[in-house]
């Protein structure tokens, strides 16, 4: 038997109002794992695409072709994200990505500031529609999840989430109003990328989930 909980308190205009919810199921799925770091770079090629070039600050990443990377930028407030894109090629820090796999924001202006990460992925099934919580977190600045069904290097993304810095993300059944975002869904992997360019950091994934059929 599992357990978890959520506790925290939301202040609007001086007023308290406190959040406790306590859960409990027969599974649970948790996973800590280090995600490499990122690293810093601008768009030179693919302005309005899923496949381009970001040129790293860096001339050597730790950036292989093959390899998945997520692309973190920000652009007059706006927080965009590229995630699942296969790296075609690698030279003097120039990573080149094709639009096989990518998933989410086209890419911006050439010129805008960008982090490039190795994405990485996370081996746990479980069906998403017996879950009471789900939550993830990463150790220290903006990260990004998404919970897939297949194959391990480009399988069918059910949920994706842009985690903000020093933040978690969390859902309960006992949230009044808020569909479970993956109902109905079998989970077989979880890709995970961190936007920090300082050091790797540690993410935390949980599940607690009905295991008795």
């Amino acid at each position: 038997m599992g357990s978890g909980s959520i506790v925290g308190n939301i202040t609007v205009a001086g007023v308290g109002f406190p959040l406790s919810i306590t859960a409990s199921d027969e599974g649970s799925i948790t996973h800590k794992v280090t995600v490499p770091k990122g690293y810093a770079g601008v768009t030179t090629s693919g302005v309005g695409t899923k496949a381009g070039v970001v040129t790293a600050t860096n001339t050597s990443p730790d950036i292989d072709t093959n390899d998945y990377v997520d692309i973190y930028w920000e652009l007059d407030g706006v927080r965009g994200v590229l995630y699942n894109c296969d790296v075609s090629d690698v030279t003097a820090g120039a990573v080149t990505f094709i639009d096989t796999n990518g998933q989410g924001d086209n890419l911006p202006a050439n010129g805008t500031a960008m982090v490039v990460s190795v994405r990485k992925i996370i081996a746990g099934e479980f069906e998403a529609g017996d879950a009471s919580i789900i939550a993830a977190q990463c150790s220290d600045g903006r990260s990004h999840i998404a919970y897939v069904e297949g194959s391990p290097a480009a399988g069918s993304v059910h949920f994706a989430q842009d985690i903000i810095d020093g933040w978690g993300w969390v859902w309960s059944d006992q949230f009044v109003d808020i569909a479970n975002p993956m109902a109905g869904d079998t989970v077989d992997n979880i890709w995970v990328s961190t936007a920090n360019t300082e050091a790797d950091q540690t993410f935390d994934t949980a599940v607690l989930y009905d295991s008795v059929s």
